[in-house]
């Protein structure tokens, strides 16, 4: 039988946490014990469950089945920033390598500006490139000479300053497309944990009425538990 931590926890600590199974296979058995409960109602009643927590399940196992179902579509379908700044980050990258190392040479006899260029180039995270972009570009203007001197397309530090406007409003509505993600994620949690409370509820009680007769006492036993513990109570034997 599933431990206690497994099956039950307090609900303000659990609502938006990941489920602790798989949810197809929670869905089925929360769909089980329904059918097999209803058979049982005036028994679980005298134990003290509220009818209406039986009349609900069919209402929150649907809750939980269309969150599920939009958590599945919203998590394999990228939101289009996402896809746009996933093909713009190979070229913008190669660009900020051209422009460093056309720099580095450039500069090669200038200690200061190959200093500004090591400063300019620190950290490694996407609002970093972002952000070099521009600063290497504005200092390639700065310098535009010394670049002309070893032929360096200009044109290139103009299409840096662009690229950095444009990431930057990729990488900003990516995050707010993450964000939306998130709150498919968080909602589909609660539906989870909110018909978990119900089944394991349930299912404790007809534990307790059957514990005499095995019969009736099996369709209040989760059989993804039994499996994953590898283990049975006495009483599931």
């Amino acid at each position: 039988m599933p431990t206690i931590n497994q099956q039950t926890s307090q609900p303000d600590e659990i609502n938006s946490s990941r489920p602790n199974q798989p949810v197809a296979t929670f869905l089925q058995e929360a769909e089980n014990l329904y059918v097999w409960c209803v058979d049982d109602i005036p028994e679980l009643l005298k134990a003290g469950i509220d009818e209406a927590l039986i009349n609900e399940l069919p209402l929150r196992i649907k809750a939980c089945r269309d969150a599920q179902t939009l958590w599945k579509k919203k998590s394999k379908t990228p939101g289009d920033a996402k896809v746009q700044w996933k093909l713009q980050l190979t070229e913008v990258s190669k660009l900020a390598t051209e422009l460093l190392r056309a720099m580095r040479f450039a500069f090669r006899n200038h200690t200061d500006l190959l200093a500004r260029l090591n400063y300019l180039t620190k950290g490694n995270s996407y609002t970093t490139l972002i952000q070099q972009l521009n600063d290497l570009a504005l200092l390639g203007r700065k310098n535009s000479q010394l670049l002309a001197a070893i032929g360096f397309d200009q044109g290139l530090l103009d299409t840096a300053i662009a690229k950095s406007k444009e990431l930057a409003s990729l990488w900003a509505q990516t995050k707010n497309e993450n964000a939306r993600l998130n709150e498919v994620v968080v909602a589909r949690n609660k539906a989870f944990w909110t018909l978990q409370q119900q089944v394991s509820e349930i299912r404790a009680a007809g534990k307790y009425i059957f514990r005499h007769r095995k019969d009736r006492y099996a369709g209040y036993v989760s059989q993804y538990w039994k499996q994953k513990n590898g283990r049975r109570n006495l009483l599931d034997q």
